[in-house]
């Protein structure tokens, strides 16, 4: 009987905290997604390093804002590592232009708003439905972690 590597998927994976924790999980045996607003050499210099530590990586370029798409990117994972077990909601942007907060556009907001907020909540919804469809054959349902700087979620029972 074979076990397999749990799988993770961790969104703002090109550079910083969400390059770390990538790598973090795949030295802790996991095959690892890495997603970004673009597919860039960072990106996949980030999959390679995945990769030297023995364990399987894969790159996904997507905007979590548009939550039409996240179906789509939940399956291009499966489909190339397996069920996922564990989302990394790390992608997240500031206002366009850091400064006065009496001087942050609607437009800014808004943007902050659709990924930080709108999409990371939306990609945690697909996600756990995904996990509840599964039948679950080894007790771990899985896991959602939810990197924060100026967001803010709250889940509650």
């Amino acid at each position: 009987m074979s076990t397999r590597a749990p799988v993770a998927l961790v969104t703002g994976a090109r550079r910083g905290i969400g390059k770390a924790i990538a790598l973090a999980l795949a030295g802790s045996g996991f095959d690892v997604s890495v997603l970004d607003i673009a597919l860039s050499d960072e990106l996949r210099r980030v999959a390679s390093e995945i990769e030297a530590l023995g364990r399987r990586s894969q790159t996904v370029a997507a905007d979590i804002a548009h939550i039409d798409g996240h179906e789509q990117v939940l399956d291009q994972v499966e489909t190339a590592l397996g069920p996922l077990d564990c989302l990394v909601n790390n992608a997240g942007v500031s206002v366009l232009k850091r400064g006065d907060l009496l001087e942050v556009t609607p437009e800014s907001y808004d943007r902050c708003l659709q990924i930080n907020t709108r999409g990371t909540f939306f990609l945690m919804q697909a996600f756990s439905r995904r996990l509840l469809a599964r039948p679950d054959t080894t007790g771990n349902r899985g896991s959602i972690i939810t990197i924060t700087s100026s967001k803010c979620i709250i889940l509650t029972r």
